[in-house]
């Protein structure tokens, strides 16, 4: 009995290691040419348990089955190693580019010690990490002061060296190209647009968060200075800010440090002669795209993804997501490239790109909110699957029904960093035009924030849109961005003119770069759940680029029961706030469960939404969020899908049994809360293994897109040769259509 129940245990805890377990994918180039680093050991650490792995000819290694949670990967080189701390979630790959330091590469004498077996990736649990550090630091010419620790980074594409000169400590530097882009110019304003580091408005002085008053240091050449320097523009070169470890040379510091560097004297200005000027080409970097990127730099930033793995369904049965109409990376990215800048990969999500478009027209009945529609078809990228397709369609707004009044607060970001004419004068001249078409029973008012936040116009009715039209055209920007004071001036005013009777909205207008009071997502997202389910929606217009923070606005969407637009035009914000339901919610925690037949599926993996998964037990839960939908909204969801009989790590006392038919292939369950009520609604949907397999060209091109540009791990077959000849078969019969193939053309052309 006790050997029954010791096997038991044994089958529940691989049960559960399967499901949590997730992969990493590293690719390693010489930061000198960018090529692709062969033969380079690498070992990843989780407690006693070690996995090794030699990158391949493409640079690339695979580790997979790895523990959910931290993860120590160590780059071995001849005679020293270096480390970084990654994250390993469940059900997903971390992929990854790293530029190392090709002076230290001699790979040829590190080909004999790694043996076989490690090339796969596979754990050797009889060796410890201090066994491998010990084994080089005992190599030739080795000294402990070699082995260096990195703090947990995720990089994409890296312009400074891997290893810091600084020894860890955390920095950043704004050059003197992106201070001359910026709004602000002295140097404690510039220093201040780094997270952490807030400028108090009253004097004029910086303070690091976490550290004690007057406890910032300057440095201006390299020579330490009392106060702040009084510099001007012209003088700075470049802005260097240290915060947390700070370097040695710098001595005894327990705040931080503001560096100046100054700009070089362009001598030849100075000479007589008729030469012509020097021309320097375009930089060229990102990834295997090689788009020209402009001399600024790019500070936008996104939430990390973790792409979704392939899964068993037997070991996984439940996909279970939230749903949005998010368009933001689609906008994004077409700016991006109509401006020639390098585009980040986690800007690239497959779900915001999908929807941009539509693929199916469902039919939604009158006496329902919601229909949805299941599709089979090819996939281009792995002609050995197939694409199982969700097609979720909302009621449009009846015609003949009077919408809701709306109660709206403008919550506008009025810092310095929107002075562009793209990020403020664009959202006033936006919001305007969208006042004139309001009805005279709505109601506007306006809350502004920078240093501080204020209240510009109590709740206004639109029976006087001359005082709201004149409050709009006031406005200015100017001073830091107390983002999170913004906030919760703009709930409290929705809150004091709450009406259930109206359609009550905040709209925020910002670039998203808090960089005073909350300015973390993971601090954001706690504030902001405090007030979902409250009745009051958000919707947060993203501008600028350079400086655009999607991950401060897609957190705020995703907690604040709202939706995100990317805005770089009056023709996008007239798209985005004319869509009735874009502003008028027709249901909240809109979520998705699919179930695949693991005698008919092997392997499936959704395509995007990594930020929006779900525990399979929060889809019954009503207390857990899902996602919101408006009227008319359509939502896609795609499986890539590999045919074939599941097979399962379990033994024989633990299995899962599936409870669909020998026919089903796939069942859908759609659960939500239609807009005004608290209990949830569920729908219950199937398509079976003989569904006709359906032509869903569109659908495959934005795809292949999104996973080209992400170098994803998952593109199977897809270069960009296959991509052009894809793209140049297609026919475009819409306007967005044609976008779309000249905006692969565009980027295609410009290898």
């Amino acid at each position: 009995m006790k050997n029954l129940i010791l096997l038991l245990g044994l089958g529940l805890s691989t049960l559960i290691s399967a499901q949590d377990t997730g992969s990493l994918l590293i690719k390693c180039k010489a930061k000198s040419n960018l090529e692709s680093i062969k033969g380079l050991a690498i070992e990843v650490f989780q407690d006693s348990l070690c996995w090794e792995g030699v990158t391949q000819p493409d640079g690339k290694v695979l580790f997979k089955n790895l523990n959910s949670g931290s993860a120590l990967v160590t780059f071995i080189f001849e005679n020293h190693l270096e480390e970084q701390e990654v994250y390993i979630q469940p059900k997903q790959l971390f992929q990854y580019t790293v530029l190392l330091d090709s002076s230290n590469l001699k790979l040829q004498q590190l080909s004999g010690k790694v043996s076989e077996k490690s090339i796969n990736g596979k754990p050797n649990a009889n060796l410890t990490r201090e066994d491998r550090i010990q084994s080089i630091q005992n190599f030739p010419s080795a000294n402990n002061s070699s082995l260096i620790h990195i703090e947990e980074v995720m990089i994409v594409a890296y312009k400074e060296p891997f290893i810091s000169k600084d020894g860890g400590a955390y920095s950043r530097v704004i050059l003197r190209q992106d201070i001359s882009q910026m709004p602000v110019r002295s140097a404690n304003r510039v220093a201040s647009t780094v997270g952490g580091v807030n400028l108090n408005e009253s004097n004029g002085e910086l303070s690091f968060r976490g550290s004690r008053e007057n406890a910032t240091h300057y440095y201006v050449d390299g020579v330490k200075i009392q106060g702040s320097p009084n510099l001007p523009n012209s003088y700075i070169g470049s802005v260097k800010v240290y915060k947390g470890s700070i370097p040695a040379n710098y001595g005894d510091v327990t705040g931080g440090i503001i560096s100046v560097e100054s700009k070089p004297i362009e001598m030849d200005k100075f000479l007589m002669h008729t030469s012509p000027p020097v021309v320097y080409a375009e930089t060229v970097d990102y990834s295997d795209f090689d788009i020209p990127e402009t001399e600024i730099m790019n500070y936008d930033e996104f939430l990390p993804i973790y792409e979704n793995d392939f899964l068993s369904p037997l070991n996984h049965p439940n996909a279970t997501f939230g749903l949005d109409v998010d368009q933001a990376a689609w906008e994004y990215l077409k700016y991006s490239v109509k401006s020639g800048r390098k585009i980040q990969r986690d800007a690239v999500k497959l779900e915001e790109m999908i929807n941009a478009f539509q693929y199916k027209d469902v039919t939604v009945s009158e006496d329902e909110l919601f229909n949805v529609e299941l599709s089979r078809s090819e996939c281009s990228w792995n002609n050995a699957n197939e694409l199982v397709t969700v097609h979720l369609k909302a009621k449009d707004f009846p015609v003949n029904e009077i919408r809701k009044p709306h109660n709206f607060v403008f919550l506008l970001d009025v810092s310095g960093s929107m002075s562009s004419q793209n990020r403020l004068p664009l959202i006033v001249n936006g919001l305007k035009s969208f006042v004139k078409d309001l009805h005279p029973n709505d109601r506007i008012s306006i809350v502004t924030y920078s240093g501080y936040s204020g209240v510009v116009l109590k709740s206004t009715s639109c029976e006087n849109k001359e005082v709201i039209l004149k409050a709009l055209a006031k406005l200015s920007s100017g001073g830091s961005t107390n983002g999170i004071g913004g906030i919760k001036e703009a709930y409290r005013q929705a809150e004091s003119n709450f009406d259930p009777s109206y359609n009550n909205r905040i709209i925020l207008g910002t670039d998203g770069d808090f960089n005073v009071g909350i300015n973390s997502p993971g601090d954001l997202e706690n504030y902001i759940s405090e007030k979902r389910g409250q009745g009051i929606y958000l919707t947060a217009l993203g501008v600028g680029m350079g400086n655009y923070k999607n991950s401060t606005l897609e957190t705020l969407a995703k907690r604040g029961d709202g939706n995100h637009f990317y805005i770089q035009s009056l023709a996008d914000m007239k798209n985005v706030l004319n869509n009735a339901g874009n502003m008028i919610n027709i249901a909240r925690d809109v979520k998705l469960n699919v179930e695949f037949n693991p005698r008919l599926v092997s392997n499936y993996r959704l395509i995007g939404y990594e930020n929006r998964l779900l525990k399979p037990k929060d889809f019954n839960d009503d207390t857990k969020d899902g996602g919101e939908l408006g009227y008319g909204h359509s939502v896609t969801a795609v499986f890539e899908v590999e045919r074939g009989k599941a097979s399962s790590l379990e033994n024989q006392f633990v299995k899962q049994k599936s409870k669909l038919g020998s026919s089903q292939l796939a069942y859908v369950k759609l659960r939500y809360k239609p807009f005004e009520d608290s209990a949830s609604v569920q729908r219950d949907f199937e398509i079976l293994e003989n569904h006709q397999m359906e032509d869903y060209e569109l659908l495959n091109l934005v795809i292949s897109l999104g996973l080209e540009l992400r170098d994803s791990a998952f593109k199977g077959d897809l270069t960009k040769d296959v991509l052009l000849d894809q793209v140049k078969k297609f026919s475009a019969t819409t306007e967005k259509e044609l976008e779309l193939k000249n905006l692969i053309l565009q980027l295609l052309d410009r290898e």
